[in-house]
């Protein structure tokens, strides 16, 4: 039980921002790349800008802090009923920060690393840029040599 105990917080965590990030993407940029444009370019100049690094970080420490406070008593009968297990018996007041020694270093650490982690991204995306004419060069050589599917 206790197996899916951080992979179903994992994935909670991160499944929880989706539709709010979601709505931010599809606010400033457009879902349809057409020719010429340059996805990465605006993907790695906004990854880039501090300001959104900042709001990122903010973000994601406040997403960490309100984790870190859930209680686990409700998940952990909610991950029981799936497993088709008895659950252990947790405290009705555990949290993870309770139960997790250092997690209370985590929302800083997510604050303090991610605008690093931001932009390394868009160092990459910029350096994907710079090597789609040649991606797709290969990609249309790739058609001529490989055998074709009947």
């Amino acid at each position: 039980m206790r197996k899916y105990l951080f992979p179903a917080i994992a994935a909670a965590a991160f499944a929880a921002p989706m539709p709010l990030l979601a709505q931010d993407e599809e606010a400033e940029a457009p879902l349809a790349f057409e020719e010429g444009d340059a996805p990465f370019s605006a993907m790695a100049e906004r990854m880039q800008d501090p300001e959104y690094q900042r709001e990122m970080a903010l973000m994601l420490r406040t997403m960490s802090e309100v984790l870190l406070d859930l209680p686990l008593a409700p998940l952990m009968e909610a991950m029981g009923d799936v497993a088709g297990e008895d659950a252990p018996d947790v405290a009705p007041d555990a949290t993870l920060r309770s139960m997790a020694p250092g997690a209370d270093r985590v929302p800083e650490e997510i604050e303090r690393n991610l605008p690093r982690a931001l932009d390394a991204m868009g160092s990459m995306a910029e350096a994907f840029q710079t090597m789609l004419p040649a991606l797709e060069q290969m990609a249309e050589r790739m058609k001529d040599v490989a055998p074709q599917a009947d």
